[in-house]
C-alpha cells in the first residue's frame, strides 16, 4: 500500500526533497519553479517580520506543499492549502523549494 502511494504520488508532479535543487544544488525560489508542480516549501527567506508573517497567515511556511499554478514575469499564482493566491516576486522569491 506505502509503495501504491509513493507511486501514485510521485505520478501526482509532487517532488522530492531532493529533486527540488537544481544540477548544482543550489536551492530554488518559487519564480524558478515550473507552472503544474507542486513543491514543498523549504524555507521563507526574508528579514522583514511583516512578510513572514504575512505569508504565515496564508498557510505558507516550512514543510507545506505549494502548487504553482501560473507563473509571470512579475508574479505567479499558487495554490496553499485550498486557497489560491497571487503572490507578487517579492514574495515569491522569498519562499525556497
Amino acid at each position: 500500500m506505502e509503495l501504491a502511494y509513493a507511486l501514485n504520488k510521485g505520478a501526482a508532479g509532487v517532488r522530492t526533497e531532493k529533486e527540488s535543487y537544481d544540477d548544482s544544488g543550489v536551492s530554488k525560489t518559487l519564480m524558478d519553479a515550473e507552472p503544474g508542480q507542486t513543491y514543498i516549501i523549504k524555507e521563507i527567506k526574508t528579514d522583514d517580520d511583516d512578510m513572514n508573517s504575512f505569508l504565515f497567515r496564508l498557510g505558507c511556511y516550512e514543510g507545506e506543499p505549494i502548487t504553482l499554478i501560473s507563473k509571470k514575469k512579475k508574479s505567479c499564482i499558487v495554490v496553499i492549502k485550498d486557497g489560491r493566491y497571487n503572490l507578487d516576486k517579492l514574495l515569491s522569491e522569498a519562499i525556497i523549494i
